[in-house]
C-alpha cells in the first residue's frame, strides 16, 4: 500500500484552516507553544518546523523523484536497495565508486547512511529531493 504524502499545497490548506480554526495565528502559535514567527515562517512556505508540523498531526519527509516519467517520487530505503543492487551489477564496491565518481571510502560512508546520497542520486535515476508530509500515526 502506498503512502498518503501531502505536497506544501496540502500543508497549506491545513495551516490555514488550523489558523481559522483559532480564529488568529497567534491564538494557533500560543495553543501549539509556537513562536507566532515560526507560524508565519510555515505558512509562507519558508521554513517548515518540525513543531508547526507536530501541531497539524503531520511528519516532514524526503523523497526523490524518479527519472522514468512516471512521476514517482521514491524513499531514502528504495534509493539504498537500488544503490546495494548497482553495486552487486559492478562485481565491487571500488569499481561502483568509480562509476559514481567518488571515491570507495565516500560510496561505503554513503551505504553506511553516514553521508547523504547526492552523489548517487543521478546515476541512478534518481532528481534532487522534494519535501513532503505525512499523517502521523494516530498512536
Amino acid at each position: 500500500m502506498a503512502e498518503a504524502l501531502l505536497d506544501g499545497y496540502d500543508f497549506c490548506g491545513r495551516l490555514r484552516n488550523a489558523i481559522a480554526a483559532e480564529k488568529s495565528l497567534a491564538a494557533f502559535a500560543r495553543k501549539h507553544g509556537l513562536k507566532e514567527q515560526t507560524v508565519r515562517d510555515a505558512e509562507a512556505m519558508q521554513t517548515i518546523s518540525d513543531g508547526v508540523c507536530k501541531a497539524l498531526g503531520l511528519v516532514k519527509v524526503l523523497r526523490y523523484p524518479v527519472r522514468d516519467g512516471s512521476g514517482r517520487l521514491a524513499s531514502l530505503r528504495e534509493i539504498q536497495e537500488k544503490l546495494n543492487t548497482f553495486i552487486r551489477r559492478c562485481g565491487t564496491q571500488e569499481a561502483a565508486a568509480r562509476r559514481f565518481g567518488i571515491s570507495k571510502g565516500h560510496l561505503s560512508n554513503i551505504q553506511n547512511a553516514r553521508r547523504g546520497v547526492m552523489p548517487v542520486l543521478n546515476v541512478l535515476g534518481y532528481g534532487f529531493p522534494v519535501q513532503r508530509f505525512i499523517v502521523r500515526n494516530a498512536a
